[in-house]
């Protein structure tokens, strides 16, 4: 048995293992390697801060890991951990992360983060022994979209480009790593962005992933809310892509976005845990 990073790792072998890790999990589910490759692009995926256990030339754990910088500091996203069924027991996420986390802090990572379903105990157990700690509960929808209202006031412009300062101060939380700005900046090419405007003011603006018909980010200035503008962001998606439509990742505590989706017929399909972890206090505490 051996590990270390992913570097060099072909993306076969990681597909392989990947399938494999999460084909009895909590919502089993098996990638093709463009669905893959488009995650692990989506998710900024640096297989040199990545670690895999290989055994007989097999992957049979692994931890994929992307990176960015935001405010002045080193994040690190965990973007999927597994180990094939045969292999579960022996710890090998704790070994993985003994391996790798002395290498990130030698490149200054400040921060680690992730999301875990919230009733996979043996997961946040795991994560907790290595670092992990509670940060925040999130809920994901799906569905099929029931209402077609639209405010013929309202004027819907295709943005060719993102204006962050106006755009942020109509959030009510900070998405996670696969929301972020930096993850939609990378996809803009693949997805359909659209603002609402009212006499010339950007008042509203919806973000979707048009193959995964999966929105982003849908967001209303907080001075012009109830005044249907999300809900004729979500209708000028259905006429054009269809009804069915999913988001991950809504902050729990954030009561207005909740009931906008609910109000609109999609379903709580999913709950999960944001996790982080300082990386300096974990070394300082060993």
């Amino acid at each position: 048995m051996e590990i270390k990073t992913l570097e060099g790792t072909n993306d076969e072998l990681i597909l392989e293992a990947f399938n494999n890790a999460f084909s009895d999990y909590f919502i089993p589910f098996h990638l093709k390697l463009v669905q893959l490759q488009s995650k692990m692009k989506a998710d900024n995926v640096q297989l040199d801060v990545s670690v895999g256990v290989f055994e007989a030339d097999q992957l049979i754990a692994f931890v994929l890991h992307g990176m960015e910088t935001a405010n002045n500091q080193k994040h690190i996203y965990n973007g999927g951990t597994g180990v094939i069924p045969l292999k579960r027991g022996s710890g090998l996420t704790k070994k993985m992360h003994e391996f790798i986390l002395p290498k990130l802090r030698e490149q200054q990572v400040d921060l680690l983060k992730l999301e875990v379903i919230t009733n996979n105990v043996p997961a946040i157990k795991s994560y907790e022994k290595v670092g992990y700690q509670l940060e925040r509960e999130l809920t994901c929808y799906k569905g099929t979209v029931l209402t077609n209202e639209t405010k013929n006031t309202i004027v819907l412009k295709e943005l060719t480009q993102y204006d962050w300062p106006i755009m942020e101060s109509f959030w009510d939380f900070a998405p996670t790593w696969q929301n972020s700005k930096r993850t939609v900046n990378e996809l803009m090419p693949f997805n359909k962005s659209i603002g609402a405007f009212l006499e010339g003011r950007l008042v509203g603006y919806v973000i979707h992933n048009t193959a995964g018909k999966r929105i982003h980010q849908i967001a209303v200035h907080p001075q012009f809310r109830r005044k249907k503008i999300a809900t004729t962001l979500v209708t000028s998606l259905t006429s054009e892509f269809g009804n069915e439509l999913s988001i991950i990742n809504i902050e729990k505590k954030s009561v207005p976005v909740n009931a906008f989706f609910k109000a609109i017929g999609l379903e709580n399909n999913l709950n999960q845990f944001e996790m982080k972890m300082q990386l300096s206090d974990i070394i300082q505490n060993k």
